[in-house]
């Protein structure tokens, strides 16, 4: 872990406490942050997916990339309209195992357990999140599924022997890390509003390493081998994700309530994240030389 993402990760857990005792009226606060987070490393970090696939890529090939890359956007935007419960547990349980991913960057998995590993980290801290204001997460989620009155313990607690369980027969020895995020950070972040709880995690422990990761495969090519020109790489598609939902939510500010306006705003996260995670499957492959599963 290099000192950006220590920094970042021992911040995060002081913004989380903050947040703990910041009275319900600070709200914009919260969505500020969010925010911020959101703009400077969630959404760059899924915008050079065409170089992380392929760095010589050429105008030829970034078109086909871009037509692929609509494409399957497209087909999981037809499944959040036509088979929308379906479309909500394969994003968690895809977001899962993608957060996973990054908590064994450059650690040595069994290819037999690893998806199982990555799926079981990922849906704990997912389940933490979301169990954490369960209220509020069933609003938003209500026109989709509701959720079961049950006591997180009864969850939270069997996924964290899961995974625990899974990592030891993976032979991937518990560092100090490991154990700091599932009995501290994992309490902070439940105990944290839900929207804070989340871009902590989301842009700290997944989006800020895996673009680490990024610049330090792409840096051993010339166009790429600097910060200044690395960051101009993640500009043109994350402005272009940005100012598409920044639309998108201006005018659905006229005519959905708070919560539809959450999760209009999740679905739209959720369909530009649907092919960044295959590509980056794909990528984390290449760059640990593994086989895929």
């Amino acid at each position: 872990m290099n000192r950006v993402e220590l920094f970042s990760k021992i911040a995060g857990v002081f913004l989380c406490v903050f947040f703990m005792f910041l009275p319900h009226e600070f709200q914009a606060v919260e969505y500020l942050l969010f925010g911020a987070v959101l703009i400077l490393v969630g959404i760059p970090h899924g915008a050079i997916d065409h170089l992380t696939s392929n760095p010589e890529i050429d105008k030829k090939g970034l078109f086909k990339f871009l037509i692929l890359y609509i494409s399957l956007i497209s087909i999981y935007l037809i499944a959040w309209i036509y088979i929308p419960v379906t479309a909500l547990v394969a994003f968690i349980l895809m977001s899962a195992y993608h957060f996973g991913q990054t908590h064994f960057i450059n650690r040595h998995v069994k290819n037999k357990l690893k998806s199982l590993l990555h799926i079981s980290r990922g849906l704990y801290f997912l389940i933490v999140i979301l169990a954490g204001d369960l209220v509020l997460t069933s609003a938003i989620l209500k026109p989709i599924v509701t959720i079961p009155d049950v006591s997180p313990s009864y969850i939270l607690f069997p996924l964290l022997v899961i995974t625990a369980t899974i990592q030891w027969f993976s032979s991937i020895k518990f560092s100090r890390s490991d154990f700091i995020e599932l009995l501290i950070l994992a309490p902070i972040l439940y105990l944290s509003p839900l929207m804070i709880s989340f871009i902590v995690y989301f842009g700290f422990w997944h989006a800020l390493p895996s673009m680490t990761s990024e610049y330090t495969y792409l840096k051993k090519y010339k166009k790429y081998n600097t910060f200044r020109k690395f960051g101009k790489q993640l500009l043109p598609f994350s402005l272009i994700s940005i100012v598409g939902i920044a639309i998108i939510l201006v005018i659905g500010v006229r005519y959905l309530e708070k919560n539809e306006l959450f999760l209009l705003f999740f679905i739209l996260i959720s369909i530009i994240s649907f092919p960044h995670i295959l590509y980056m499957d794909k990528f984390w492959d290449k760059i640990t030389n593994t086989a895929r599963y």
